[in-house]
């Protein structure tokens, strides 16, 4: 783009209101490396919360967000894509992920479907190595917020954790996570309550958050320092009419060496049977004080609901059978390991289960419509959770469970790039925003599902249509057949 071309840019910003908010947020645009680009005739989305915008245009310069809003003349030199009658969303957060150290698969699956950042919630030095790769443009990939190694009490079953044993050992651990570079502290389950006010502690000193489980020996209302909830944990232990005896009961059970996750199905059971001595006046109290401390829940449905069924249906399902190609042929390994060493429930079972998602979806609709933070999480990269796929199951799950479909795609837009520290750079379709975009074949506000209707995305300012996912699809089912030597995955705990 020549100095002619530049000047008239300039003098199109100025023009309006929408022009000089994006000269006051961006300064001189960055439009002299990759050009102009505007996205024309859509119905965009934004992700504020703000009506639809009908007609619109969205102007792209390098990886920033120049104008959007009403179509308008564009000036000379800018590449126009003509995207009418599709609709313009944020590119989306998934907040809970993991197994981002499959290289050459795992992060451009994520991509091709609309994920444009995500939270890995086990930081390992390979994950680091696969930031860099994509922040420099070697690989496709999301942005990446990567949490520490986890932080666990013994008895846990993930390879790699920070066993800690005392409220001196958990200081350590959370200083050697904030010297790592870690972006935040993962506590686990198994964390006994003394050590995990310990790792609290630490990390307001040293100005770290932390997320993860709530331990299964702690009370949420202990635990509003927690940035994130994962898995809706402990919910209904914590606002039982018994909850003084159901926790004084966890904290004496033992541990069995024999058996290290003995512990945590203890947890788990008692956790469901909770469900019938529920508090709605414990609840309602517990989930004011989480808005009051900013506590942010990410309630990972899908996984949970897939992990209440027989691993015989999980395994055999069709949708995943399709899915399961683009998935690294050492990871399929792992899942089946998982899969194999799952019992096998009787009708009775999964009908159990099936009711206590039915009651933690009621749940998670009172605690949204009680302000507290809801965030879209899958826990990717477990057994059969599909990276980039799951995000728009976890979004029908959302309005399931009482969210709006607008309130459901800002839960993986702008209050996902809230909570994960991006709100001045990501999660809404604004001036001065990363260029993270998905385009649409159907309206998302009409049903959510639509969000899986894509047409294209952009990620960091590149247009990828449909031949380009095609393309990328092709190469990702290639490189899954490879074995690649990455680390193992977690193999999961306390019983979904």
């Amino acid at each position: 783009m020549g100095a002619v071309a530049r000047r008239d840019v300039l003098s199109w910003l100025g023009k309006g209101a929408l022009g000089a908010a994006a000269l006051g947020i961006a300064g001189e645009p960055a439009f002299a490396a990759g050009g102009l680009t505007a996205l024309v005739g859509a119905t965009l989305v934004d992700g504020t919360g703000r009506p639809p915008v009908r007609d619109a245009t969205v102007v792209l310069a390098g990886d920033r967000i120049l104008a959007a809003g009403r179509r308008r003349n564009l000036p000379r030199g800018v590449r126009v894509v003509d995207v009418a009658g599709k609709y313009v969303i944020p590119g989306l957060w998934d907040l809970h992920t993991h197994a981002s150290f499959f290289a050459t698969t795992l992060p451009a699956l994520h991509v091709v479907h609309g994920v444009t950042g995500i939270r890995e919630m086990m930081g390992m030095p390979e994950t680091h190595d696969v930031r860099r790769q994509i922040e420099t443009g070697e690989l496709l990939g999301p942005r990446m917020v990567i949490g520490s190694t986890i932080v666990d009490g013994p008895g846990s079953i993930w390879p790699g954790t920070d066993i800690v044993r005392t409220p001196e050992e958990a200081r350590a651990a959370v200083r050697r996570a904030h010297a790592a570079g870690a972006d935040f502290v993962k506590v686990y389950s198994f964390l006994s309550p003394s050590s995990y006010e310990a790792i609290a502690a630490e990390c307001r000193r040293l100005r770290i958050p932390f997320a993860g489980h709530v331990p299964a020996r702690v009370p949420v209302q202990d635990a509003l320092e927690q940035h994130t909830h994962e898995h809706m944990y402990n919910l209904f232990s914590s606002t039982s009419d018994d909850a003084e005896a159901l926790y004084a009961r966890l904290r004496s059970l033992p541990d069995d060496p024999a058996d290290p996750n003995w512990w945590g199905r203890q947890a788990g059971r008692l956790e469901r049977a909770a469900v019938a001595t529920h508090s709605p006046a414990r609840a309602s109290a517990l989930f004011a004080s989480m808005v009051a401390r900013g506590a942010w829940q990410s309630p990972t449905l899908f996984v949970e609901r897939n992990m209440s069924r027989s691993p015989e249906m999980i395994v055999n399902d069709p949708v995943a059978l399709e899915r399961l190609r683009y998935i690294p042929v050492e990871l399929r390994e792992q899942w089946a390991t998982i899969m194999s060493g799952r019992p096998v429930r009787t009708p009775e079972d999964v009908a159990e289960g099936v009711r206590f998602g039915d009651a933690r979806l009621r749940l998670l609709g009172e605690m949204h419509a009680a302000g507290v933070g809801v965030v879209a999480g899958t826990d990717a990269g477990f057994a059969y959770v599909f990276p980039g796929f799951s995000l728009h199951d976890e979004l029908a799950l959302l309005v399931r469970a009482g969210l709006s479909p607008m309130a459901a795609l800002r839960a993986a837009t702008s209050e996902a790039a809230r909570c994960a520290g991006r709100a001045h750079e990501s999660g809404t379709v604004t001036p001065g925003k990363q260029a993270d975009l998905v385009v649409l074949d159907a309206d998302p506000l009409a049903d959510i599902r639509n969000t899986a209707r894509i047409h294209a995305v952009v990620s960091r300012g590149r247009y990828l249509g449909p031949a380009d996912r095609a393309r990328v699809l092709a190469g990702i089912e290639e490189a899954a057949r490879e074995p690649v030597g990455a680390p193992v995955t977690p193999m999961g705990c306390c019983e979904h």
